[in-house]
């Protein structure tokens, strides 16, 4: 059976509205997450910005097809996020920078913009001119690198924090942020 991104893409966003659906195997709706299964819904949430990051750094010098192949995996990744961002939102819901930085990333629309973004060089980044891609790049930087990520970082202290473990994650940039 073959997915489509339209397709998928209403279920992960149900799913990161609804904390009673795709949670990690033994985390419950009420259960409280382990230190473990927090580490790595932060470990895995960074390595997908890393994705994107990287095709982020990578668009001016992709040509054609390229450019949706690589946003393909970099909208994957985005998706992807949403599953550990739901982790480390039941975990920490009434956490007050928590809150806030969820308000930039969802009540805000900016996490939502990146993924519009994304599915634009998906679906049409082949036949955009040299001017729009450079002009959708710079627009989704602008959001990305001064409301998306900083979020993303204060979603990493707080983890930190509560893992005590000494290890001060950031969300990987692009190197044209």
């Amino acid at each position: 059976m073959q997915y489509s991104l339209s397709n998928m893409l209403p279920i992960v966003l149900v799913s990161f509205f609804s904390l009673t659906q795709a949670l990690p195997s033994g985390l419950s709706p009420r259960a409280t997450a382990s230190n473990e299964q927090l580490a790595d819904a932060q470990n895995q949430w960074r390595a997908d910005t890393g994705k994107v990051s990287q095709f982020l750094s990578a668009v001016p010098t992709l040509k054609g097809s390229q450019i949706e192949a690589a946003a393909k995996v970099a909208l994957d990744a985005e998706n992807d996020e949403l599953l550990h961002k739901q982790v480390l939102d039941q975990a920490f819901s009434s956490d007050a920078d928590i809150v806030a930085a969820n308000d930039v990333l969802v009540n805000q629309g900016t996490f939502q913009s990146v993924v519009d973004a994304l599915k634009t060089f998906t679906q049409s980044g082949a036949s955009m001119s040299p001017s729009q891609i450079s002009t959708l790049l710079q627009k989704t930087n602008n959001v990305r690198c001064s409301q998306v990520l900083p979020a993303i970082d204060t979603y990493f202290r707080v983890t930190g924090k509560k893992l005590n473990n000494g290890l001060s994650l950031l969300a990987t940039r692009p190197t044209n942020c």
